[in-house]
């Protein structure tokens, strides 16, 4: 896997790095910090951003306290982010906390994270799907929490079990991504994010992942070097999320084609990658 780093700076200052407990004070009336995120710098580094608390301008806020496993790391108030690793694969909780300088500290903001699997090796390259036109695959396969991704041909013997979404661009109208299901009612239920992150190109750092809730579309219209997100079920029930990046190559209805990179999330039901 290639290492994608996060073109966001590393804003965390530790206040001596290593296992820095903070102090035993009780709670503080400062609340905790908002807005926590994990976005996937590789598949043993995690980036952690936050917004500050409302009364972070306070002479008494002294910073924050990060956590996960059996580390606990301090960090300056100026910090608004913080990348932790390396870390073993598997789903990891985080919290973090408002730390006075009496050494109170706030409720925690928690948030889980296991890394994504970002395949960079080489794009899967699909073409689109018309009855007169059957030379190259217009289906993905995204991927499992065993399984990577690859290119599915919708005639395929398997592809009722593999398929989770094709690429069709009816009469020549801009190319779409569709879920499965919408080919044949039986097949996997591919949903996408209202959301999308325009990318200058296939190895575009990782995006925040989108709520949960905006997974409301059967397909979405492609716009060139951008990401989509999706969520797959699978046929024993098993859920993944995966980013897709997307570029369109050059060509004309109805032998369009696109190359695809995906970023999936193997652990089933986590929607952080």
């Amino acid at each position: 896997m290639k290492t994608v780093l996060c073109t966001l700076a590393v804003a965390a200052v530790c206040a001596g790095c290593g296992n820095n407990l903070a102090g035993p004070g009780g709670s503080s009336p400062f609340g905790p910090p908002g807005g926590l995120a994990a976005l996937s710098v590789d598949s043993a580094h995690v980036r952690l951003v936050w917004i500050p608390p409302s009364d972070a301008a306070d002479t008494g806020f002294a910073g924050y306290v990060l956590a996960w496993g059996n580390v606990r790391d301090t960090l300056a108030k100026s910090a608004t982010g913080f990348t932790a690793g390396p870390l073993q694969r598997g789903a990891m909780s985080f919290s973090i906390r408002s730390l006075l300088k009496n050494g109170q500290v706030s409720d925690a903001a928690a948030i889980i994270w296991a890394p994504a699997w970002r395949f960079d090796a080489f794009p899967i390259t699909v073409t689109e799907y018309n009855s007169s036109q059957q030379t190259g695959n217009p289906g993905v396969d995204a991927g499992t929490g065993t399984t990577n991704p690859e290119a599915v041909g919708l005639l395929d013997a398997n592809a009722d079990s593999t398929l989770d979404f094709y690429l069709w661009g009816p009469s020549g109208s801009p190319l779409q991504l569709l879920s499965a299901s919408v080919y044949n009612p039986g097949w996997h239920q591919t949903l996408f994010s209202t959301e999308s992150t325009p990318a200058s190109d296939l190895n575009a750092p990782l995006a925040s992942f989108p709520p949960d809730n905006t997974f409301s579309l059967q397909f979405v219209t492609l716009e060139d070097y951008t990401i989509y997100y999706v969520k797959t079920v699978g046929n024993t029930g098993e859920i993944n999320y995966a980013r897709v990046h997307v570029h369109i190559l050059p060509g004309t209805y109805p032998a369009r084609s696109v190359e695809i990179r995906i970023s999936l999330q193997r652990v089933s039901r986590l929607a952080y990658a």
